[in-house]
């Protein structure tokens, strides 16, 4: 809490005091007088500057109001409401704070943070600063001490943390009762989004070069993110204090944790370049942890690094993600293991220094996937066009890939294809299958390439580019808890047969590969599916109209086109009286090209599924820029 040159004082006074102990009976009686004035000399100074917040005089500068009339009329009005005759003295500091302060004498001293002047509207700055120099004004010493003790020291005191809260409370009260509920909630929201957003952008830009020096843009690039880039409508807010969360008020953050602000106008639209130097260095210096810069250390600009040293920072953050991800698994984690923690969402139980972070990212699961995409994807070629927006890559031949978008469908367990395999391997992971494919249809043999792509892919040799490590996204949306009887067509490696069957269903799972079968068991051993080898092309008789639920996911699209029909009629007697079919396909137009495989199913293909008694319930048409799906449901009647 103290500065280091108060510590030191601290440290000598004891030490004399030790002296003076000894040496009372021995001393001269002038000389002990000496001894202990210097004594209380040193612990007085100590005491003054635990007093004076650390933050404000040496290291926070003084804003001229001269050079800030918008400023100006702020201040000067909340110094009146608060009751304060004279105008506050202000000092701009380098985090996203608001802190009020009096002199001995009753001056008001405010302490502003640059983000807050560059990101908060004028309502809410005001607001803030009213709240502050009621705080300056009402608050004795002590009181101010225990507040900030407990906020930025000791949250785990209990007995400091009650008496900070009733203090809290009590200023919230008077604040919301002096400029009204509505502008209140807004300045105590403003303050936590730009907190967060602000300690995001300096966690993710800044603390990797600390050691350089104070960064001369980071408030130029903290302004081009909130300005340009969105960052305070997609920021994923750390959870309020408990007590504040009443206040801040209810809708303040949406259901998927997002808060819902406009984009602020701040009260200050440019930065003057010596006070964004100094003030860089103070943010540095801080996350130093130390006294000091390296030796020569300059201000340094974050846009003028070069790209090799933005992909060291990628780098580093993905070994952060896969140690993590190692202490969580108890063994030597890889990338493929992050994807399927993300799949299954347990992106959050990794211990990496993100986690304490604001984010601007959906959810957790996006966050510790960004690192390891970002790298495989530098590793092929791939180049950031903005420095300050590192999720947006560009590629050799020009195109473009949106991190944080590859990285939402591979939380959800969706079959992209180079997430699962290429990207993580530098290998195209539908070489394989188009390579065995090719074979086997020139052997005259249409079914005999899942075998072996199956066979290869448990030695390493080949990539299963359907192979998400969850159940299809279209399936869990869909599905609900049920009874009866259920059949997994294609059933691949198990992943939609073990979701079905949690749903309540008495599960048969079948494939024509007896390594996928295989492999599916030794994936979910004890599992209560019942997986076996089985040829849709002619399958078991007894399993004619046997099944309440049927469910085939993008199975007849890896057939070639002239086997399309006797698959969906085959698969369409599976449903008993009653029952339901659900099919999910990728989707073409009629006529339209097939890049086999897959052979994508065109909407008279998926028509052809009401068949042999079948009713068609509902066909979604399901477009996602250049991706074209379908999920379909078909019944029997009774």
């Amino acid at each position: 809490m103290l500065p280091e040159w108060a510590k030191l004082l601290i440290g000598l006074a004891a030490i004399i005091g030790v002296g003076v102990a000894g040496t009372l009976l021995t001393l001269p009686y002038v000389e002990v007088v000496l001894i202990v004035i210097a004594a209380v000399g040193a612990c007085a100074v100590a005491f003054v500057a635990d007093r004076w917040p650390r933050r404000f005089g040496w290291r926070c500068p003084v804003l001229s109001l001269d050079d800030q009339p918008r400023l100006r009329e702020l201040v000067v009005d909340a110094a009146r409401i608060a009751g304060f005759d004279a105008v506050p003295k202000v000092h701009v500091s380098a985090w996203a704070e608001v802190q009020g302060h009096r002199t001995r004498r009753g001056r008001p001293i405010l302490l502003v943070g640059l983000p807050l002047l560059v990101a908060a509207d004028e309502a809410e700055l005001h607001t803030l600063m009213v709240r502050e120099l009621l705080a300056a004004r009402r608050w004795r010493w002590h009181e101010r001490w225990a507040v900030h003790l407990f906020m930025a020291h000791h949250p785990d005191w209990s007995w400091l943390g009650e008496a900070s809260a009733l203090l809290r409370k009590a200023l919230w009260a008077e604040t919301r009762s002096t400029v009204g509920s509505e502008r209140f909630a807004a300045g105590m929201r403003a303050e936590l989004l730009v907190g967060g957003a602000f300690g995001w952008h300096v966690a993710r830009y800044v603390a990797p070069f600390s050691s350089k020096g104070g960064a001369a843009d980071v408030y130029e690039s903290f302004l081009w993110k909130i300005q340009l880039d969105g960052l305070l409508t997609r920021l994923r807010p750390e959870p309020p204090l408990p007590d504040a969360a009443e206040e801040i008020g209810k809708g303040a953050v949406a259901g998927d944790g997002v808060l819902l602000l406009p984009v602020p106008s701040g009260v200050m639209s440019k930065v003057p370049a010596e006070l964004a130097i100094r003030l860089g260095k103070v943010i540095s210096h801080k996350m130093l942890g130390r006294g000091g810069f390296a030796l020569g250390a300059r201000p340094y600009r974050m846009a003028d690094l070069p790209a090799e040293v933005w992909a060291r920072v990628g780098e580093f953050q993905r070994e952060n993600v896969l140690d993590a991800a190692t202490k969580l698994l108890g063994r030597q984690a890889t990338d493929l293991d992050v994807v399927e923690l993300a799949v299954a969402g347990r992106a959050g139980e990794l211990e990496w220094w993100h986690k304490e972070q604001s984010c601007p990212h959906p959810t957790p699961g996006v966050c510790v996937l960004l690192p390891l995409f970002d790298v495989a994807l530098r590793r092929r070629g791939y180049a950031h066009e903005h420095t300050f927006a590192q999720r947006e890559l560009v590629g050799p031949v020009g195109d473009r890939i949106n991190l944080v978008e590859i990285a939402t469908k591979a939380e959800r367990g969706e079959p992209y294809g180079i997430l699962l395999g290429g990207l993580m391997t530098g290998r195209d992971p539908d070489a394989d299958a188009i390579r065995l494919a090719a074979e086997s249809l020139a052997g005259g043999d249409p079914t005999g390439w899942f075998e072996r792509l199956y066979a290869e892919s448990a030695s390493g040799d080949a990539i299963v580019p359907w192979d998400s490590r969850s159940p299809h996204f279209l399936l869990t949306e869909w599905a609900r808890p049920g009874r009866g009887r259920a059949l997994v067509v294609g059933a691949g490696l198990g992943d939609d047969a073990e979701h079905v069957a949690g749903l309540g269903y008495e599960t048969v799972a079948f494939d024509v590969s007896e390594s996928a079968v295989r492999l599916a068991g030794e994936r979910f051993p004890g599992s209560e599916v019942r997986y076996q080898v089985a040829d849709l092309l002619a399958p078991p008789a007894e399993w004619r109209h046997a099944f309440d639920l049927v469910v085939e996911v993008m199975t007849v699209q890896a057939l070639p086109e002239p086997l399309h029909g006797r698959a969906i009629a085959a698969i369409a007697e599976f449903v008993r009286p009653g029952g339901t079919l659900l099919v999910i396909a990728s989707g073409r137009e009629e006529g339209g090209p097939a890049f086999a495989p897959p052979w994508p199913l065109t909407p008279s293909e998926i028509g052809a599924f009401a068949t042999g008694g079948l009713e068609t319930g509902k066909v979604e048409d399901l477009r996602d820029g250049e991706r074209h799906r379908w999920r379909a449901t078909f019944h029997r009647p009774v």
